[in-house]
């Protein structure tokens, strides 16, 4: 009996020690899963029904123990297009970049490698949203000086762009969004890898300003040497 006592004694030590590492490391979630958990999020936010969250000091004390975000999404600098409150999400949810136009640049790379690889996030999102300044700034193709300049050039208009300059925005905004998602394993050998294992899916859309929802997009099949 004072064996099992001094066994029962030593695991409880061992559950107390282990106890905030235990409770830091949450499921991971396949890539179906995430993005599933991302429209739902999304038709919350869509229809004005938002979920309670946790953004106090117990939330606030359970991250300092580390992040593990579900999801990456690279998407405009945008005031307006707000990628935590648009998914419905929380704090430590979501590992968002933001840049203008929604461009995979180099830093951008990196960011998202840091994410799939340490973090092991399973999805990436790359998100354009509805009249979007660096994209039309694309389209007009008028020379812009400094580094704006630069970056409007990394925007992916398409071909045969709509005669309408409403419309022709409107076919760029989606042909830029797929074309920064369908690029990044070209780009990153080490995306790549990931997801020619399954580990790490990314995905493309589109959000509306006035309605709020988000239309996914198709990506072309990756290409096989």
């Amino acid at each position: 009996m004072a064996r099992y006592f001094h066994r029962l004694a030593l695991c409880l030590c061992l559950l107390l020690i282990a106890g905030p590492c235990l409770l830091a490391q949450e499921p991971r979630l396949t890539p179906a899963v995430a993005l599933e958990k991302l429209k739902d999020g999304n038709a919350r936010f869509a229809t004005d029904t938002q979920a309670a969250k946790d953004i106090g000091n117990k939330r606030r004390t359970e991250l300092t123990r580390g992040q593990h975000p579900f999801a990456v999404v690279l998407s405009c600098a945008d005031s307006r297009v707000v990628p935590e409150l648009l998914f419905d999400q929380g704090l430590g949810d979501l590992f968002v970049v933001r840049i203008a136009g929604n461009v995979a640049e180099q830093g951008m790379l990196g960011s998202i490698e840091y994410a799939v690889e340490h973090l092991h996030v399973p999805l990436i999102v790359v998100l354009g949203h509805e009249r979007c300044g660096a994209v039309q700034a694309a389209v007009d193709g008028k020379p812009l000086p400094g580094h704006l300049g630069w970056l409007v050039k990394q925007v992916f208009t398409g071909d045969n762009l709509p005669a309408g300059k409403p419309e022709a925005v409107t076919s760029a905004i989606r042909a830029n969004a797929i074309h920064q998602a369908a690029a990044l394993p070209g780009k990153s050998p080490e995306l790549k890898e990931l997801m020619d294992h399954k580990r790490v899916q990314v995905v493309a859309g589109v959000y509306s300003l006035a309605t709020g929802k988000i239309t996914w997009l198709d990506l072309p099949e990756p290409k096989h040497p």
